[in-house]
């Protein structure tokens, strides 16, 4: 799952590579989805993979956000010490 992962981010780096004067929105998309009737879908084998992704990315997000603040909060700490 993350090579294909890897190969999907890699895909849309290029893509903005190429297209450098072509702003381009890439929300919505995602590797495990498929275009049906012009609009893009999960299909239903991909749902539950879908959300334990979008949940781990939340973890992480969640991760570095407690650790920007405790080197911040450091920092600030020594400076005020003078």
């Amino acid at each position: 799952f993350k090579a294909a992962q890897h190969s999907w981010e890699n895909a849309l780096a290029q893509l903005q590579i190429v297209n450098p004067d072509l702003k381009f929105s890439t929300e919505g998309m995602g590797m495990l989805r498929k275009v049906v009737d012009g609009q893009i879908v999960i299909p239903d084998q991909y749902w539950q993979m879908e959300l334990d992704d979008e949940e781990e990315d939340e973890a992480e997000e969640g991760d570095n956000g407690d650790e920007g603040r405790g080197e911040g909060h450091e920092e600030g700490h020594g400076e005020s010490d003078g």
